[in-house]
């Protein structure tokens, strides 16, 4: 087992847009390995950003994803992990679910490599594969709700909401979770918004969320 953290684009997009690239590139580094994402992401994401109409500040995260860029791991998937990827979809699709490319790619993958963890923003794929994979994915996967969580136990709300609330828009789960609407929220209040969104999730797919904090604190870059 490696101890790889792989990131899916919408989490990489997020993070970007919300400035939060250096901290996360802080609890995800693990024992040396950064973060990794599929290659192909590389040119979805910065695509999403120069096109994206409802992000406030898109020069800032642009800026913000290229440093995510530098730092992280690209990863493509070899011939078995295509396939692999190809028979998870196909279960999904047999069963009347959503699973892209991307996502059964990643889980392929973090499955073949024996990677550590995989964060992602899609709740269709985790549900997804609750169905079709949760015998060799329950208990590896990681929402971003967790991943806000973590972010906000290790930098404090006053680093994390400001920049969440900066871009009301780019996730309005989270948006509400830190009380935008408001001028001030209580960490209590933010952490019980954040729970709730992971506990519905794990209503609808038991078992697949790690439910340990799953990443170390670290140091930020």
């Amino acid at each position: 087992m490696t101890d790889q953290v792989l990131l899916d684009n919408d989490v990489s997009l997020k993070v970007a847009c919300y400035l939060l690239v250096e901290q996360m590139l802080s609890i995800t580094t693990v024992n040396g390995f950064p973060p990794a994402m599929l290659g192909v992401g590389k040119y979805v994401v910065r695509s999403k950003i120069e096109r994206g109409d409802k992000i406030v500040d898109r020069e800032a995260a642009l800026a913000a994803f290229e440093l995510l860029a530098a730092n992280i791991m690209w990863l493509e998937p070899t011939e078995k992990e295509v396939a692999f990827a190809a028979n998870l979809e196909t279960a999904a699709m047999r069963n009347g679910l959503e699973l892209d490319g991307g996502e059964s790619q990643l889980l392929a993958i973090l499955i073949q490599r024996a990677c550590m963890l995989l964060i992602t923003g899609d709740k269709r794929a985790i549900a997804a594969l609750s169905v079709v994979a949760a015998d060799i994915a329950g208990g590896k996967l990681y929402c971003m709700e967790q991943l806000m969580t973590r972010l906000v136990q290790v930098f404090t709300p006053e680093t994390v909401r400001p920049r969440v609330c900066a871009e009301p828009s780019v996730d309005r789960a989270i948006t509400a979770s830190f009380g935008c609407s408001q001028p001030s929220a209580e960490v209590d209040d933010i952490l019980a918004g954040l729970t709730s969104y992971i506990a519905h999730l794990e209503s609808s797919a038991p078992a697949m969320l790690l439910h340990t904090n799953g990443l170390p604190p670290g140091d930020i870059y």
